[in-house]
């Protein structure tokens, strides 16, 4: 996958939007999200079938406050129904950017009547995101004497919210179809590079997936069922939300090439699943494996930042130190890592002691680069490397040529560096799940 990484202007963005605007806040998405094909263009004979008439009264609005019992009947009833008589106010819902990019032909492959078809839950998904907006700034539409009361307040219209989802709760199977729906049509407006309104779609697609949770239904289960007859080795719904244990689960081809190391090490016959099994059992673990499979995809990239590598790379070494030292509840690295060894003292023949062996961060990654290109691979060797590199980049500004690539462009130091991290979080299991050692025994794991 090529990847790149941008930084954009969030005022697009409708994630903590107000969800239904008035006529001057609707325009100005349209514009911010590119529907406006550089002109002010006359968008009525879009919007006017889909306005909807309100009463501030019957609809939580800024500017006005509320009794504590005006809102929490709001969140039990549809507002939609509750304001179909009123003419005070006219406002927008936010769906209304996307079913504007089909009228205007902004995404190919995707008809209005396919969107009509949907409708529905654009505006059932567009109703509980605005109850939940209404809950998050509730400070805006309460009276003052009322602010004391707020963290009672939320969790009472917290429960008035599920009372009303439990009421109207649709299908699984209508869930589902939403959800694949919602997935194309985020594909076509990637396919036609109007990434704006895509990642705005992004809510949607999460609020459907809440919804399914909200059935006890596994997260698993939901991104293997999304697109399952069309999907390749990851589930589709990691390009919008990463769901970590099944991404590294799914991910078997990157570990597979440590598991040939790990059996020669352990003397293990394991396979990739439960190599996997294994390394995941700590949940802690997953980030580190994850950031791993991150930094392995920046190295394939188009367009590499060296600054967010680097940083990756800090974060790994840096949180599997926590891990140790959590583990063995030691605050020092060495002797975390001895206990860590089969054979202490071979483990210190190869340890790089900081202020004796090396005076400089050119000094250290030379030791480093010589003790990785030792022959004799073992458990303390590894640990040796995962030493000398968290003092590296715990110490020193990081030099991307040397540590990522090296003078012959190998990538050795970089490559141990994450061996060492997998070897030692596999360690550390193995040893937690190991049968009790009889306590007559001397035997030093």
């Amino acid at each position: 996958m090529s990847l790149f990484e941008i930084e954009l202007n969030n005022d697009f963005k409708i994630l903590n939007s107000d969800v239904f605007f008035n006529e001057k806040n609707f325009k100005k998405y349209y514009k911010l999200n590119k529907l406006n094909d550089g002109y002010d263009d006359n968008i009525q004979e879009f919007i006017t079938k889909y306005q909807l008439q309100i009463h501030q009264d019957m609809f939580v609005s800024y500017g006005y406050r509320y009794e504590v019992h005006e809102i929490n009947n709001i969140f039990l009833s549809n507002i939609y129904e509750l304001n179909v008589t009123s003419s005070e106010h006219t406002l927008y819902p936010e769906w209304l950017l996307f079913l504007i990019s089909i009228k205007k032909d902004k995404v190919q492959f995707i008809s209005e009547k396919e969107f009509d078809k949907y409708l529905e839950y654009f505006k059932y998904i567009a109703e509980i995101r605005y109850k939940k907006y209404i809950k998050r700034n509730l400070k805006n539409y309460i009276c003052f004497e009322e602010y004391k009361n707020l963290s009672d307040i939320k969790i009472s219209l917290q429960n008035s919210l599920l009372e009303y989802l439990k009421q109207t709760e649709y299908e699984t199977n209508e869930l589902y179809e939403y959800l694949n729906f919602l997935y194309t049509f985020h594909q076509k407006l990637k396919d036609n590079e109007k990434y704006k309104l895509m990642w705005n779609l992004e809510p949607y697609i999460e609020e459907v997936i809440i919804l399914l949770r909200d059935k006890n239904i596994p997260l698993k289960e939901i991104y293997e069922e999304v697109y399952k007859y069309m999907r390749g080795t990851y589930s589709v719904l990691h390009e919008i939300y990463i769901y970590k244990p099944l991404y590294i689960e799914e991910s078997k081809p990157y570990f597979q090439t440590y598991l040939t190391k790990i059996n020669q090490l352990f003397n293990s016959n394991i396979n990739v699943e439960e190599f996997i099994v294994i390394l995941t059992r700590n949940e802690r673990n997953q980030d580190i494996l994850f950031f791993n499979l991150e930094l392995i995809e920046r190295f394939n990239a188009n367009k590499m930042s060296e600054h967010i590598m680097g940083a990756m790379i800090k974060s790994i070494v840096l949180g599997v130190e926590e891990i140790i030292k959590d583990y063995k509840e030691e605050k020092k690295l060495l002797k975390c890592l001895e206990s860590l060894a089969d054979d202490e003292n071979l483990l210190n023949t190869y340890i790089i002691k900081q202020y004796v062996d090396y005076h400089s961060s050119d000094e250290l990654l030379e030791l480093l680069d010589k003790l990785i290109s030792e022959k004799n691979q073992s458990v303390e060797q590894y640990l040796a490397i995962y030493h000398a590199s968290r003092n590296y980049l715990a110490h020193y500004n990081i030099d991307m040529h040397k540590f990522f690539w090296g003078e012959d462009g190998e990538r050795r130091i970089i490559s141990n560096t994450i061996d060492a991290v997998i070897i030692i979080l596999y360690k550390m299991e193995v040893i937690k799940n190991e049968p009790r050692k009889n306590n007559t025994t001397n035997t030093k794991i």
